[in-house]
């Protein structure tokens, strides 16, 4: 039901309406009508059914007669009943008063019995947008993972508790339930603002009362975040934001600016925007803006590049005007070079053509710039502009057309990058020739078109003098036959540890059967002496879709023996649960005696893939051990544990039934 009018009365009789200012039944419905007065000589039962046509069932109406007939409205349904001969003003002041008091009950919170948002709303207005008042915006930190940890009753206690708290050493000013966690005061002056904090101190050292003895002992509680991972929450907070009206005009612009503060008062970084700053607003800046700032600051050129570039990072779209004439404007080819970089950052079409002429710029920094940016703005459009960029006097420019190339997608980068890739180093400075092969390589790998893995594979038989880990990085991101020949070469040849350290860029999905096979079987038979690079196999080997063959899950089984580092026994449990490798019932019982002794240190992760093994009750494990679990400081790991607990009991129970 929508929101009523505090001032339309309608009157429901064959006489005139004892009451001004009363309007007919029928140019009243639910959305404009607060109260109804009906005489007393009508029928009940046909009143009744006239009122919930025109105004449903929940609009307060009383009866205006004789008491011979009260106890018969009343049961009727009636809201209250007005003697005949009552003044035209009390009449009125009666209908207002029931009217105000059925909207505030509507609009109170059911939970803390405080008024709601309709009531909110109206004090905002009057109060602190109008008036000189403060608002005080109350949220508990860290109430949602109490509410999902204790259950909603105990959360419920929590959102009372602090009612009663702000009720108590707030009384005198108005007090709120926006909802959840969420609470409102309203008032002004030192008082109000004492009385704010006092109860923030009431609320905060009552808090840890809510939480169990281990729990509060522990200082919070270990629950799930909105990924899914389990994390650590302290005792709950009460943070209170306390703003005035000024330069609001709105309920909602009120409400953001204390987010804003909130996120101050717990040290987080406020959004910000170079636009803002400039234009001292919301507004949208002139260069006039920024020239007028160069001459009051008087900052120097780090300051003033930091600026721009920020403009670009925040993806600041206002400033696009201000940008374009900067990169017109500006005398020094620094301030032009930030320019065109934010405008790249920013990526707003309107500056394109500004680009564009900065590629024919006189300084090379700024081609550069332009030349990095243009790709950003246009996609594929840019392909056009960056070939040309490609054959500039200026090694730096030359290098960003090419990577501009990959990230353009232009159907003719291709082509070109091929070109550069065998192309030979004849009659090129060789500094100039390898950075400008590494940028080709880059921008083959933004493309990340198969046809080029040929050209790729070759600089990384026949250029020795090409850095490997970026051939590698170009050559796994593009996959394929030729790819995976390559790798086997090198794993036959040991000259794998550029490819190890890229390893995590190739994609196994779509290979043949054959071929994956070949790969697990060279990279499982590789001596490896760093941890790192046996996590990068076994992370390799988790990707590979499907059930891992009988010789790979022979292998990963005696892994298990061998590895002792807990964060590489992470991957390596992660892996076998991936490529469905299920434990021995003797590895269980000896990840449980090497961890006893100290030989082994299980993370949380590990113990909760232990556990959930054990639960299917195929394993023994350690009663003692189990019950420790159930003791553990980690969340996970007790519920884990009570989990598995419940299953082995359910299991047990059940063969025991079927054998009798």
């Amino acid at each position: 039901m929508g929101k009523q009018s505090s001032g339309r009365f309608a009157w429901i009789g064959d006489e005139d309406s004892p009451f001004p200012g009363s309007d007919s039944i029928g140019n009243c419905n639910h959305m404009n009508c607060s109260a109804i007065l009906v005489s007393g000589n009508r029928n009940p039962e046909k009143i009744l059914k006239t009122i919930i046509n025109c105004c449903g069932p929940d609009i307060p109406w009383l009866v205006y007669g004789t008491e011979e007939n009260m106890e018969l409205w009343l049961n009727a349904g009636a809201s209250g009943f007005i003697p005949e001969g009552t003044s035209g003003k009390t009449i009125l002041a009666t209908l207002q008063g029931i009217s105000r008091l059925l909207e505030n009950a509507r609009t109170r919170n059911p939970l803390s019995g405080l008024p709601g948002n309709t009531a909110i709303a109206s004090r905002i207005r009057s109060d602190v947008l109008e008036g000189q008042s403060l608002a005080a915006y109350f949220d508990i930190s860290g109430f949602k993972p109490f509410n999902d940890y204790y259950g909603f009753s105990r959360g419920d206690a929590v959102l009372r508790s602090l009612s009663a708290i702000l009720t108590f050493n707030l009384s005198g000013y108005f007090i709120g339930h926006i909802g959840g966690d969420d609470f409102i005061a309203i008032g002004e002056g030192d008082g109000f603002t004492e009385s704010v904090k006092r109860a923030a101190r009431v609320f905060n050292g009552r808090a840890g009362g809510f939480y169990s003895g281990p729990d509060h002992a522990a200082g919070g509680i270990e629950a799930l975040d909105r990924s899914g991972e389990f994390r650590f929450y302290p005792i709950m907070d009460l943070t209170v934001s306390l703003v005035n009206g000024k330069g609001c005009s709105s309920v909602e612009q009120l409400a953001c600016r204390a987010g804003l503060e909130k996120k101050r008062l717990k040290g987080e970084l406020l959004p910000d925007t170079v636009a803002s700053f400039l234009s001292g607003g919301d507004g949208i800046p002139e260069y006039s803006d920024f020239r007028e700032w160069l001459r009051n600051s008087e900052p120097d050129i780090l300051q003033i590049k930091a600026l721009l570039e920020s403009a670009g990072i925040l993806g600041d779209k206002k400033m696009t005007a201000c940008l374009i004439e900067i990169l017109k404007k500006e005398k020094d080819y620094k301030v032009r070079k930030s320019a065109a970089r934010a405008l790249g950052n920013v990526a707003d079409q309107d500056s394109a053509e500004a680009l564009k002429t900065a590629l024919k710029d006189g300084n090379v920094h700024v081609r550069t710039a332009a030349t990095m940016a243009l790709p950003f703005v246009l996609g594929a459009e840019a392909g056009a502009y960056l070939k040309d960029a490609a054959e500039d006097r200026s090694t730096w420019v030359c290098r960003a057309a090419l990577r501009g190339l990959g990230i353009s997608g232009w159907h003719g980068a291709a082509d070109i990058l091929r070109c550069e890739l065998e192309r030979s180093d004849e009659g090129r400075f060789w500094l100039n020739r390898r950075q400008e092969l590494s940028a080709a390589l880059e921008g083959a790998a933004f493309l990340g078109d198969p046809s080029l893995a040929d050209a790729v594979a070759n600089i990384l038989r026949e250029n020795p003098g090409a850095k490997k880990e970026i051939v590698w990085k170009t050559l796994l991101t593009l996959g394929g036959q030729i790819c995976v020949d390559e790798m086997l070469s090198a794993s036959e040849s040991g000259e794998y540890f550029d490819l190890l350290q890229q390893l995590d860029r190739f994609d196994p999905h779509g290979l043949p059967e054959e071929s994956i096979r070949k790969l697990e079987s060279a990279f499982t038979g590789l001596d490896l002496r760093r941890g790192v690079d046996r996590i990068q196999i076994l992370t390799f080997l988790g990707k590979v879709p499907g059930p891992a063959s009988a010789e790979l899950s022979q292998w990963l089984l005696g892994s298990i023996e061998k590895t002792d580092d807990s964060g590489e026994f992470e991957v390596l449990l992660g892996t076998m649960k991936s490529r469905e490798v299920t434990p021995r019932g003797y590895d269980l019982a000896r990840m449980v005696d090497r961890t006893a002794k100290g030989k082994l240190k299980l993370t949380r992760k590990c113990i909760v893939s232990l556990l959930r093994w054990a639960s299917t009750g195929k394993y023994s494990l350690s009663k003692t051990y189990l019950e420790d679990l159930l003791r553990h400081d980690s969340r996970e790991i007790r519920n884990a544990a009570a989990r598995t607990v419940i299953s082995l009991t359910r299991k047990q129970t059940e063969q025991k039934r079927s054998k009798s």
